[in-house]
């Protein structure tokens, strides 16, 4: 984001209200992409296709509009490419980042029609549902049954172990792909119990969460859910977490400022 801090803290402490910013572990180093002539396995058929592949890759660091384009650019000239699921569920992720769920949804699903065990494009439906879903959609228990199905299939994905594309990945990389794909995961499930009003196992997901990967926004998560449950003690420690972390930035920390001086107030008031 572009803007100043104080905005920035202010646009954060929106989406965490609404419940559509996401957590999320970094993201292992893609696989090398290189032209292999004496593999019969998935990757790019030619040096041209090599350089497309690894243009979504770099887009990656650049802004939505860009990612998009990259993606475009690859599937409008090699349709075919073993990298279609994988940059189609970039697309979708750089929609959910400009705040159009919708198409981000659509690209999602195209994502997964490609490649039923895409992990990546689960996540992104699975938090998009669990994130946009209201007490007052007549569809809700049906959005919130998809949500789980897409959070569960993505673990069960990725515990199934590499896939092809990511054959090569050293272990360390593997690792850390797990990891952000079973954070991700128990997010959307903490956000989806969370919906259905369940907040003791909405705790215990994001608390599975936290365990993987402590990511401050996940742990913000964990804390308002034991906020609600009024273990205010609890919400405290977490909230301090992310203020003594290293890894949380100024807005991240602000934010969880304003919820620890709540739970404290909160904390306070239940005593008398």
């Amino acid at each position: 984001m572009r803007r100043s801090a104080l905005l920035a803290s202010l646009v954060l402490a929106a989406l965490l209200g609404s419940g559509s910013a996401f957590a999320q572990a970094p993201a292992a180093p893609p696989p090398p992409v290189k032209v292999d002539k004496k593999s019969t396995g998935p990757g790019p058929k030619s040096k041209e296709e090599a350089q497309a592949v690894q243009a979504v890759f770099q887009s990656q660091a650049q802004a939505p509009d860009d990612e998009i384009k990259a993606v475009e650019a690859l599937l409008t000239k090699y349709a075919d490419t073993d990298y279609k699921s994988m940059a189609l569920e970039f697309e979708g992720e750089a929609y959910q980042k400009k705040g159009d769920n919708t198409k981000a949804v659509v690209y999602g699903e195209q994502a997964l029609a490609a490649d039923p065990k895409n992990y990546d494009a689960d996540n992104l439906l699975a938090n998009i549902l669990a994130a946009t879903t209201r007490d007052t959609d007549l569809d809700k228990e049906e959005k919130l049954k998809k949500a789980d199905k897409y959070a569960h299939d993505a673990m069960e994905a990725i515990e199934a172990g590499k896939p092809p594309l990511f054959a090569k990945a050293t272990d360390d990389q593997w690792n850390k792909t797990k990891i952000g794909v079973q954070e991700q995961a128990w997010q959307a499930l903490g956000m989806i119990a969370q919906d259905r009003k369940k907040i003791d196992e909405a705790i215990a997901d994001f608390q599975k969460g936290v365990d993987v990967f402590p990511e401050p926004l996940l742990m913000i998560r964990l804390g308002r859910a034991l906020y609600t449950a009024k273990k205010y003690d609890d919400a405290i420690v977490w909230y301090q977490k992310v203020l003594d972390s290293n890894e949380a930035p100024a807005q991240i920390k602000n934010i969880a400022k304003q919820d620890m001086d709540r739970a404290t107030q909160a904390k306070g008031s239940a005593a008398k």
